[in-house]
């Protein structure tokens, strides 16, 4: 069989090519070669190419700038905080509701209180729905104490009294019906209860302490212009009834009370030991200084110009006219004028115990 000839041979194996390489070099390619200076960032197995310094500069700057945002930032909350706590800490004064206790009372008498209170309806200290709705409004307009009639100046008693007397005289009416749940719930929520009590102008007393009554000289119960009653100031029975419901109230927390009608009509005051002064003098000594005592100063605010506009500088102007007082009194403002504004006016105007009624 004939030997086929193959294509190709072996004479000129292992001869160099005579024909220089040509040719352009690829350099996606140089990545490939072992101990190439190039990278992928997507090969994880691949040398890293090295960053020049201007990029490095700006990574450097911008990660700095970041970290002095977030501490500018850090800044501006703490001093936020720290000056709500402030501001808090001033419009409180020098007194925390919440830190008082049956055990360090005493001494109420001598701390400089600084109420800025929105009087209440008794009947809504229940301890529930109502008393919640209460403490949510005075919370939003920044009131530290809230005001309620213990004693009306009626003669009727405001809370849910367990006294003898008042049970004689069917004295209650429209109460706060749980007191003392109500005054520590108010206490958790760094509000002050305040009772006020309405001394010796009273309509329902009367009718059964007739040694304890004014009387004209024929015997009969004195009354005013308005038909109003009073209690007599030199009696000792009056004195008590007075005494005992400050008393009950202080055992269910009470310790600020405002006395108001201390004094009687000037054309029947002559011979009678009247005034806040004497009374506040003999509660004092009787219950101990473990409360603390303010006499009622009423002052009115209308709020409109010559022009019958309500407006601020007219709100100034009356709260202006105030009469001085002491760390003993605080002002009970009866007023029709939006109450945002006129907190505005009386902080403005460095009035810092003050009793807001709404007319």
């Amino acid at each position: 069989m004939k030997k086929r000839k193959r294509f190709y041979n072996n004479k000129k194996r292992n001869q160099k090519w005579t024909e220089e390489e040509t040719g352009r070099k690829i350099a996606f390619a140089d990545k490939y070669i072992e101990g190439g200076s190039s990278s992928d960032k997507f090969d994880s197995k691949r040398p890293k190419r090295f960053e020049d310094t201007a990029r490095k500069k700006a990574r450097r700057q911008k990660r700095l700038k970041a970290l002095a945002i977030i501490l500018i930032c850090i800044v501006l909350i703490s001093v936020g905080y720290t000056g709500m706590d402030i501001y808090m800490t001033s419009r409180a004064g020098s007194f925390n509701p919440q830190g008082i206790t049956a055990d360090n009372r005493e001494g109420m008498k001598d701390i400089d209180i600084r109420l800025s209170s929105l009087k209440t309806d008794s009947i809504s200290l229940d301890s529930s729905v109502m008393l919640s709705a209460v403490i949510n409004d005075n919370a939003s307009l920044g009131f530290t104490s809230i005001t309620f009639d213990a004693k009306r100046s009626d003669g009727t008693i405001g809370y849910a009294s367990k006294l003898a007397s008042v049970d004689t005289f069917s004295a209650i009416s429209s109460p706060a019906s749980k007191p003392r749940a109500s005054v520590k719930e108010l206490l958790a929520n760094d509000l002050l209860p305040v009772a006020r009590i309405s001394c010796y102008k009273d309509n329902v007393a009367v009718q059964y302490l007739a040694d304890a009554a004014i009387t004209t000289k024929s015997g009969k119960l004195y009354k005013d212009s308005d038909s109003n009653s009073y209690l007599n100031p030199n009696s000792e029975s009056a004195y008590n009834y007075i005494k005992d419901i400050i008393t009950e109230l202080s055992s269910m927390g009470i310790t600020v009370f405002v006395l108001c009608d201390t004094e009687l009509p000037e054309e029947i005051s002559s011979g009678y030991a009247d005034g806040f002064n004497t009374l506040s003098a003999k509660l004092y000594r009787d219950i101990g200084t473990g409360i603390k005592l303010l006499e009622e100063v009423d002052v009115s605010i209308n709020g409109r110009d010559e022009n019958g506009k309500v407006s601020s500088s007219a709100i100034k102007k009356e709260i202006d006219e105030f009469e001085k007082i002491d760390k003993n009194k605080t002002y009970v403002i009866y007023s029709k004028t939006d109450i945002k504004r006129l907190v505005e006016q009386l902080s403005k105007s460095n009035i810092t115990s003050y009793i807001i009624t709404q007319e």
